[in-house]
């Protein structure tokens, strides 16, 4: 850990200091008695050490913060057939990737540096235009297999702010600007010294460095395809060859800001078909006969989930926090396994959970679990959420959806005609004192009128259409 620490520390003296960029960027009553936990004896506990991360730390926290974090699909949205695009996602590394003052650099979920080099996104290469305007932001997950990065989001282009824009304008815009760079083509580049994972041996990252040495090479960015969610369009997310090993899907509503930190607006989902991680696995990909969780202790012994509003899921025996005595600091991160008692829930809330303390957590990976996530786990193991309940409810949705505007074409279309009458009538009675010609005249412009606003409803509709339409992707 302490070998880890210092390579991040060296590391971020050499990247440039993209701080101020992120900054500018962006534009984020008492609980009830938790149940105690449930200790194991005989196990071995292990603690950090209370080696204190100092700056470098904060610097990882700082940019592990600037992701926005998608909640795991618990409920189905009512929405889900007309407002949300589905993405396939790949295996491998969230990244947040900055490219400015001539370099392009990479940073793991957890904030730590994962690699830095050169590249044709705008402000990430040599070559390029240099100027504090000139930088791009990238959310990404970085494929080793075929050593790409596939953008999930792009919050930063040029210069331009894309945080406050839709998600729908977001994807048509990383569409079309990564193609339109050269950055989704392979590119030679020069690695500078990688961080290596986190808690990786000093020893591994030298050989890991070795090997990157000794062959070629190269980094492309490349966009994901975007499916409007209906039934077929979700099939396709689920099911339609790529060039990635998919992990799932990512479900984006069309209208979502990119907003770091959590959000109900971006939702993850996987079955057994798309993902090789659908129930959690142990370090040789087993997966685990008891779900496992990781939460994070309190100043006042209980241990919750990272969320904005965190879950608290269970309490610490005062025997245990005693014993540990310094070593149990607020903050740590645990780890536990769930009983047949399972998750408990009042309202349709999380209060509690059948939590075995396992040992700590790897504190190199920043955070709990959240509670999403946990139930999310939980459905895998009973009752999942399959792609046949998605596509049913993106069906039933879109159904419903045009059921609604039908009903309010007809409704406009009674509202026109009782206008119609009413204006006849009033023609005819101004026909007795004028003359037919004159009430002719009056029951013509009616007639106009109904055919002038028989045309703004059409252009209604069509500007509706072309709002379902508003990007070219796949459907």
């Amino acid at each position: 850990m302490g070998a880890a620490h210092t390579d991040d520390s060296q590391s971020d003296q050499q990247v440039p200091d993209d701080d101020e960029i992120l900054e500018d960027s962006c534009t984020s009553p008492s609980p009830a008695p938790s149940p105690e936990v449930h200790m194991q004896t005989g196990g071995r506990r292990r603690s950090s050490g209370g080696r204190s991360a100092g700056e470098a730390a904060k610097r990882r926290q700082h940019y592990a913060a600037q992701l926005m974090q998608p909640e795991w699909l618990v409920d189905v949205p009512s929405d889900l057939g007309t407002d949300w695009y589905a993405l396939p996602r790949p295996e491998g590394q969230r990244c947040l990737v900055i490219a400015a003052r001539g370099a392009t650099v990479v940073r793991q979920r957890s904030g730590a540096l994962l690699e830095r080099f050169a590249s044709l996104l705008p402000g990430g290469g040599p070559g390029q235009r240099s100027g504090e305007d000139n930088f791009s932001i990238l959310d990404c997950v970085y494929h080793a297999a075929d050593q790409t990065y596939y953008v999930l989001d792009l919050m930063c282009w040029k210069g331009y702010s894309l945080y406050c824009c839709s998600a729908e304008f977001r994807l048509f815009w990383v569409q079309s600007k990564l193609a339109e760079s050269g950055a989704t083509a392979a590119y030679p580049c020069s690695l500078s010294s990688n961080g290596g994972a986190a808690g990786t041996p000093p020893q591994q990252q030298q050989q890991q460095q070795q090997q990157q040495q000794q062959q070629q090479q190269t980094r492309r960015f490349v966009p994901l395809p975007a499916y409007r969610c209906t039934p077929g369009g979700l099939h396709s997310a689920h099911s339609q060859p790529v060039s990635f090993v998919r992990d799932g899907l990512l479900l984006l509503h069309k209208e979502a800001q990119y907003c770091p930190g959590q959000t109900p607006l971006a939702l993850l989902w996987k079955d057994r078909s798309s993902s090789r991680y659908f129930i959690d696995t142990d370090a040789a990909g087993v997966p685990l006969v008891q779900q496992q969780v990781v939460l994070q202790y309190r100043m006042d012994h209980t241990v919750a989930t990272h969320d904005d509003t965190p879950v608290v899921l269970g309490r610490m025996p005062e025997s245990f926090v005693q014993q540990m005595g310094e070593r149990l600091r607020p903050g740590k991160l645990l780890k536990f396994s769930i009983g047949a008692g399972g998750v408990a829930c009042q309202d349709g809330q999380p209060v509690g959970a059948d939590l075995h303390f396992a040992g700590p957590a790897n504190q190199r990976r920043g955070r709990a679990d959240s509670i999403s996530k946990i139930l999310f786990q939980h459905l895998a193991r009973t009752q999942p959420i399959t792609l046949e309940k998605l596509t049913a409810a993106a069906a039933a949705s879109a159904a419903a959806a045009a059921e609604a505007a039908a009903a309010a074409a007809a409704g406009s279309a009674g509202l026109l005609r009782a206008g119609a009458g009413s204006g006849g009538r009033a023609a005819a009675g101004l026909g007795d004192v004028m003359g037919s010609g004159d009430s002719g005249s009056l029951l013509a412009g009616g007639g106009g009128s109904a055919s002038m606003l028989s045309e703004l409803g059409a252009s209604s509709m069509a500007v509706e259409a072309g709002e379902t339409d508003g990007i070219e992707v796949d459907s």
